[in-house]
């Protein structure tokens, strides 16, 4: 199939931001890890002056995202114990998450002998329903975590508005986005957890970024990050830190890391929306699939893209139609198991796969289509293609057995 460039007007609901964010510039595609090498090498060989590189990122991303504060830490893991414990969450307290959702979140909570409570899933966005966080609400509540899983940011406002009349603490776990991209800004009842990371390799990359507006959380948060000098008088904190298997502070080579990434995200991100619109264009005319949700008011950031498979059209199982791209060649993946279908967390919580339906749901019908802005035309054509044909084989495969019947 030979594809005419994409027009905005091929398909319905879209998003201005990315459609802008496309067609700014035609970005080089030639970035790879040796680019990466060489970029970390130039930012150590033009800064030998600066002895606290943690301290640079830190005020790069407060810049990019339109955060008052922010702190440089490990690991995502870290980031999340450290905003637990400066917000002084004890045994028995109760922290609202969403089913869908990395499984380190639950047992980060339990490392302070809290209820990790679940609750159910929006379908269109795969974010935390606020309707049943409402419900979920007790004297014991201190937080809920909301978790951006598909690339599109969580709207934060309507929670943020139930966070602050019950006093609790909002955590917005921006696990697919990046600071300065997805959302600006940040509301006073939030704290926003980025994740550090490139699309060149990840050996050096891990660390993340703890945002919020609240001049008290954050000195909180340094005394947390600070070094254990005697750990005898503070030891169930230590066990639970040392636990983690990490240091508390992210280290000077991971910062100067995460600021070359900066310098190229925005185009990385550019190409990404090129790549989505063509698949937007390219599968939203078709019933078997449903593609991604968007807001007018957020940047999705693209780092997957989520189709939907409306299987009741395909006639096969996700795992049947994701397995036979993989063996022509189109290298998809799966969302994350959400925890109501894990046997650990089945027969920790007492829950089954029918206790969330949405997350059960939503998880058997999505495939993540490779997004990567190294891609090239070529690589979209292959992609659209080969899920286009294979779509057209099963409906053909339908019609024939209705004919035969």
């Amino acid at each position: 199939m030979s594809r005419q460039p994409v027009s905005p007007n091929h398909f319905p609901g879209r998003n201005a931001q990315t459609e802008q964010a496309a067609g700014m510039t035609n970005v080089s595609r030639g970035h790879n890890a040796s680019a990466a090498v060489a970029d970390l090498q130039r930012l150590i060989a033009i800064g030998p002056s600066r002895e606290d590189w943690q301290t640079e990122l830190e005020a790069e991303t407060a810049r990019r995202s339109g955060t008052p504060h922010v702190v440089a830490v490990a690991s995502a893991n870290v980031a999340l114990h450290c905003v637990l414990a400066a917000c002084n969450l004890k045994a028995e307290d109760e922290v609202i998450i969403p089913a869908y959702l990395p499984p380190s979140i639950p047992e980060v909570i339990r490392q302070f002998n809290a209820h990790p409570i679940l609750v159910d899933i929006n379908a269109e966005s795969a974010h935390v329903d606020v309707d049943q966080v409402a419900d979920a609400v007790t004297d014991r509540t201190r937080a809920v975590v909301a978790v951006d899983i598909a690339g599109l940011p969580v709207d934060t406002q309507q929670l943020a508005h139930l966070c602050r009349r019950h006093h609790l603490l909002l955590i917005n776990d921006a696990l697919t986005q990046s600071p300065g991209i997805g959302t600006r800004g940040i509301h006073d009842a939030e704290v926003r957890i980025y994740h550090c990371g490139s699309e060149e390799t990840n050996l050096l990359s891990a660390g993340a970024l703890i945002c919020t507006a609240d001049d008290g959380l954050v000195a909180r948060l340094r005394q947390e990050i600070a070094p254990l000098d005697d750990l005898t008088g503070e030891s169930q904190r230590w066990d639970a830190k040392r636990s983690l298997h990490y240091a508390d502070r992210m280290t000077e080579l991971a910062a100067v890391w995460q600021l070359a990434a900066f310098g190229k995200a925005r185009d990385a991100w550019r190409r990404r929306c090129q790549i989505a619109l063509s698949y937007t264009a390219a599968f939203s005319c078709r019933r078997e699939f449903q593609v991604p949700h968007e807001r007018s008011n957020a940047n999705h950031t693209w780092l997957n893209y989520p189709l939907r498979l409306n299987l009741q059209h395909l006639g096969v199982t996700r795992d049947d139609f994701s397995s036979e791209l993989r063996r022509r060649g189109v290298s998809v993946t799966v969302p994350c198991l959400p925890v109501n279908l894990m046997p650990h967390y089945q027969k920790r919580y007492g829950v089954a796969a029918e206790t969330y339906p949405v997350a059960r749901n939503e998880f058997l019908r999505r495939v993540c289509l490779p997004i990567d802005a190294r891609m090239s035309d070529s690589d979209i054509d292959r992609v659209v293609d080969t899920v286009m044909n294979f779509a057209d084989e099963l409906l053909a495969r339908r019609t024939m057995a209705a004919e035969t019947r």
